[in-house]
């Protein structure tokens, strides 16, 4: 059977041809949208050290353990992290009014779409 013909890499701007569909090893990392800690920084650098650790203890006690996306959907879920409501990334802060439990699948449902909005803020601004 013959092979499928080269594709584009999915990246915005880049015309490396790949064997599959999706991304050329420059870019591979974005079918995630995660980076390695050697370029984000570990978790003390990015802000959540022993502080975060109290923060996010009170945080889950405060909402009782359930994930507050579940409970306004309905739902009950035990959370198992502590989200900002507004990303830090989009000017959200550690304020405990931006804080919420969240359940891990909502948590990954949520950072998906945030990791969707910044990648289309990098897009726009390289244009």
């Amino acid at each position: 059977m013959p092979k499928k013909a080269p594709t584009p890499c999915r990246h915005p701007g880049c015309a490396q041809l790949v064997d599959r569909a999706g991304y050329c090893d420059e870019h591979k990392r974005d079918a995630v949208g995660w980076r390695s800690d050697a370029h984000r920084g570990n978790r003390h650098a990015r802000g959540y050290g022993s502080e975060w650790t109290r923060t996010r203890i009170r945080i889950l006690k405060r909402d009782c353990g359930l994930c507050q996306v579940c409970l306004r959907a309905g739902d009950v879920t035990k959370a198992d992290s502590v989200d900002h409501v507004v990303p830090k990334a989009e000017g959200g802060t550690d304020d405990d009014d931006n804080l919420q439990a969240i359940c891990d699948p909502c948590h990954a449902t949520k950072t998906a779409q945030e990791s969707a909005r910044a990648r289309q803020r990098a897009a726009a601004g390289s244009v």
